[in-house]
């Protein structure tokens, strides 16, 4: 009976258990994209990312509650510097910081759970403990994994390349999301824009 206590306990502890797992971003490769664009060698292309693609990249839906993730590859061939920045988007970004932290693991009822039943049953504050620290750990690796994938304000050299996700207000379909692009030599401005 005992050790069908511990069996039944161990199940509990680990089904609880808070975990995050991610998957890749897509290609790097503009051409590989329908809706990439080409101005005199700088190439750029967008995804805007549904709901389902949201959870497979980023290990849980919310973030498609919370935000429209928007991924950009840029390929520059051309002989001059190409300058990105977040605020020269039509777009307010969110920084990926704020929206991992928004879609964050919360066991406080379980853990609660737990713990009350633990005051009576003392094994069940095992799972309590367990709960609480894989929650932290996953959260952690989530804001990581986010911040990693996040693109960068960056200068896009010649041959060079420049990909991730940004994070914006969620778009309705059909509604254009542009982006500008600033010659560093020349401070000419190539304009991008493309529709959801």
């Amino acid at each position: 009976m005992r050790r069908l206590a511990w069996i039944v306990l161990l199940c509990f502890v680990v089904s609880g258990c808070a975990t995050y797992r991610a998957a890749r971003l897509p290609s790097s490769d503009v051409t590989s994209f329908s809706n990439f664009q080409d101005q005199e060698g700088l190439k750029v292309a967008v995804k805007f990312f549904d709901a389902r693609e949201t959870k497979k990249i980023f290990g849980v839906g919310k973030v498609y509650e919370v935000s429209q993730p928007v991924y950009i590859a840029i390929d520059n061939r051309t002989k001059s510097s190409y300058e990105f920045k977040k605020s020269m988007l039509n777009k307010q970004s969110m920084p990926a910081e704020e929206v991992a932290k928004q879609c964050g693991f919360s066991t406080v009822g379980r853990a609660t759970t737990y713990g009350v039943i633990g005051l009576f049953i003392w094994p069940f504050l095992i799972p309590a403990v367990v709960d609480g620290v894989g929650s932290a750990q996953a959260n952690e690796k989530m804001q990581d994994d986010y911040m990693y994938k996040e693109i960068k304000d960056d200068r896009v050299q010649p041959n060079g390349l420049l990909n991730g996700v940004i994070f914006v207000d969620r778009m309705k379909d059909g509604e254009e999301f542009t982006l500008r692009l600033r010659n560093v030599d020349n401070d000419e401005i190539k304009l991008f824009s493309f529709v959801k």
